[in-house]
């Protein structure tokens, strides 16, 4: 090898302390090798001397705090390392301090450029009214010669100067401050309004718009404020920047009366600048259909029905009517509308909609569709959003007029039910005797053959009173009006076992004559509405489902008083149910110490459920702790899908109810449960017969689900 051939240098970096290095090396001719150690003597020599290469000064805020950097006051030395670069403080600060690592440097301190480097040197502002401070320092390095300074050797001190920039202490303005209106149908059916700079701009000069805070003073009275991108509720502040991007939605609480609503705010800046409380109003309009149900004749021509706006009318909404088929189909039965799209301008609270029926001269029975509100621009869908819609024959329509006839004109809408004490009849073969027509609660007669009679209703203490009474030579025929088939006996008779009258029962269907056999008559009332259905003595009128929940039946064999709990008729008694059960809100339900709501409204995803139960309605996702619980709950859901409160949100495998109960009942459609869901978020969904899927929480097919409360 030739050494001569290959140079080896070492060349120092200046910033080690030490004065001799060494290292280790191997020397080898390929069959034999040696160590050996080489060591290099370093004689430390500061031949050159500092430069400052920065000294641009500060400019801070009033009465805060700030890092001194290299960016600002450096010191450059190509042979001295930066921890023998030093600086002496020969004046501190006036109007604030110097801070080495929290501790303030007098006249006389120093400190280095290394701690400059690692961020260690502050200055803090008294927060005085001063515009200007200022402090002085010279530098060396272990030469102790001075420094350059624009390559001029400067010994005398140096000053570093700081800007104070002064704060502003007015408020932040309120530019633009104007209701809002503009309600829109988001994507999981709910209602909102966005609140965004076009109604709501502040301004300060000294901040930027991600800096205004819009502090909530006093929040919403019926509905609430929700970041739309995070899904998280607003309950405290939110930024000028938000409202810029049109991330903030107040949400419409349907269950409410109200179509308006408002709430109080302040603004304020960076530095605690804060206003006075302002008041953003929301206002929006409301549509529905004027009626559930209309019926017309196919001779009429057309078929209209009124839509009604309530609310804020000062602006112009939109919505749309879609027509469903049914038995009526278009272009046979009725012509669609070509313009669906119902437009509300200005001040105007009713429009009519159209449509065109088709008269085909063929005898058929009665034809039906639907209509409904869709897609509504700047309102919301409010009450009685579909409506059924009934095309009768040519034929039956006359039939009806001649009814009316006979009965002096007076008008009955074929579309409504008779009555009790109504008249309506039909044509009856009663051959040539004296017909006697009455109406009302008493029976008056032509001539003397009805004597004074007074008619009851068997097993029942209430008179009933016939619509009309046909006296046709020896036979008395008694027209009653209703639902039910009822016996009815002359009570004024001596011999009123053997004298039975003959009563004509007229319903929507085919006439019933029954004279015989008596039937007991069954009342059953719900949320005030007396219904009545013909039942034998031990039966119940119908099978208990969720829909008669609350439903009242006495048996007047047993002389035993049962209600229907959703699910089966159960013996009712004057327990402490009956007193929890007052505890629930109207729309409630009330079972096993919980009061429970099913949400039909419209379909969201858990995680929204889950928000609503809290928000809305104040309770948690329903929990289920038993299999009663759970068959009662799948019943009272109609037996349709729903969600639950149990969640495995955090994705650790533990799994938890909304409520914070413990997991004592499962019912899974497989075990052990596995997600097959891609994301870690695990929620609950009760599906076909009452077992238990796991969804994903956010991203998951929307459903509809029951909040509970316990009382």
């Amino acid at each position: 090898m030739d050494v001569a051939a290959n140079l080896v240098a070492y060349v120092h970096d200046n910033q080690a302390t030490k004065i001799t290095e060494t290292f280790q090396f191997v020397i080898s001719n390929g069959k034999t090798s040696r160590n050996g150690s080489f060591e290099v003597l370093v004689e430390m020599v500061d031949r050159v001397l500092p430069s400052l290469a920065s000294n641009k000064g500060l400019t801070i805020p009033q009465g805060s705090t700030m890092i001194l950097g290299p960016d600002c006051l450096s010191l450059s030395d190509p042979d001295t390392p930066p921890s023998a670069l030093t600086f002496v403080l020969r004046q501190p600060p006036q109007y604030g301090s110097l801070c080495l690592t929290g501790t303030t440097l007098t006249a006389g301190s120093n400190f280095t450029q290394r701690d400059i480097k690692e961020l260690k040197l502050t200055y803090k502002h008294n927060g005085g009214p001063s515009q200007i401070d200022r402090f002085t320092f010279t530098a060396s390095d272990s030469s102790c010669r001075g420094f350059l300074l624009d390559e001029q050797l400067q010994t005398e001190p140096v000053v570093f100067t700081i800007q104070i920039k002064h704060l502003e202490k007015s408020p932040p303005e309120i530019k633009k401050l104007l209701p809002l209106w503009k309600a829109k149908l988001l994507e999981d059916g709910r209602y909102g309004i966005f609140l965004s700079s076009r109604e709501l701009k502040a301004e300060d000069s000294d901040s930027s718009d991600e800096e205004l805070t819009l502090s909530i003073v006093r929040p919403p009275y019926y509905g609430y404020l929700e970041n739309i991108t995070t899904g998280s509720f607003v309950s405290q502040r939110f930024s000028q920047m938000e409202l810029n991007k049109k991330t903030i939605v107040y949400i419409i609480n349907l269950g409410s009366e109200s179509l308006s609503d408002s709430l109080e705010f302040r603004v304020s800046d960076p530095l605690g600048n804060s206003g006075p409380a302002h008041t953003l109003e929301m206002r929006w309009s409301s549509v529905e259909l004027s009626q559930p149900d209309i019926s017309a004749c196919e001779e009429q021509g057309t078929i209209s029905m009124d839509i009604i706006r309530k609310g804020n009318l000062a602006e112009s909404s939109y919505v749309t009517v879609k027509v469903k088929e049914g038995t009526a189909t278009a272009g046979k039965d009725f012509l669609m509308n070509p313009s669906a799209l119902i437009q509300f301008d200005p001040g105007v609270a009713k429009q009519r909609w159209q449509m065109k029926i088709i008269q085909d001269h063929i005898e058929e029975a009665d034809e039906s569709c639907e209509v409904e509100l869709v897609s509504p621009e700047a309102t919301v869908i409010k009450g009685i959003r579909r409506a059924a819609i009934t095309i009768r024959d040519s034929g039956q329509c006359r039939l009806n007029q001649d009814s009316q006839a006979v009965l002096g004109g007076k008008e009955i809408r074929p579309d409504t039910y008779p009555q009790h004490g109504s008249i309506q009849l039909e044509k009856l073969p009663l051959g040539t005797g004296t017909v006697v027509w009455t109406r009302g609660d008493s029976i008056p007669t032509s001539g003397e053959s009805l004597p004074k009679k007074k008619l009851r209703v068997l097993n029942n203490p209430k008179s009933v009173s016939p619509s009309s009474v046909f006296h046709n030579g020896t036979d008395i025929i008694y027209t009653y009006h209703g639902i039910t088939q009822i016996h009815v006996e002359d009570d004024t008779s001596p011999s009123r076992e053997n004298m039975k009258a003959n009563i004509q029962v007229v319903s929507r269907g085919a006439q019933l004559q029954k004279s015989h056999p008596p039937l007991k008559v069954l009342k059953e009332q719900k949320y005030g509405v007396v219904k009545e259905h013909a039942a034998a003595d031990n039966s119940f009128p119908k099978p208990c489902a969720p829909n008669l929940m609350g439903l009242l039946h006495f048996n007047k064999t047993t002389s035993q008083l049962f209600h229907c709990n959703g699910v089966s008729w159960k013996l009712w008694k004057a327990t402490d149910q009956m007193l929890d059960a007052q505890l629930c809100p109207q729309g409630w339900t009330f079972n096993g110490r919980h009061c429970y709501i099913l949400s039909t409204e419209h379909k969201v995803t858990w995680s929204a459920a889950n928000r609503d139960c809290r928000e809305r309605y104040k309770g948690t996702l329903a929990s289920v702790s038993s299999k009663s619980d759970m068959d009662w709950l799948w019943d009272f859901s109609g037996r349709k899908p729903f969600w639950i409160g149990l969640n495995d949100r955090e994705g650790r495998g533990r799994w938890e109810w909304a409520g914070g109960e413990p997991v004592s009942y499962t019912n899974w459609r497989k075990m052990p449960p596995r997600s097959k869901t891609k994301g870690s978020r695990k929620c609950v969904l009760v599906w076909r017969r009452a077992k238990w899927q796991i969804r994903d929480c956010r991203s998951s097919r929307p459903h509809h689900f029951v909040c509970s409360v316990k009382v």
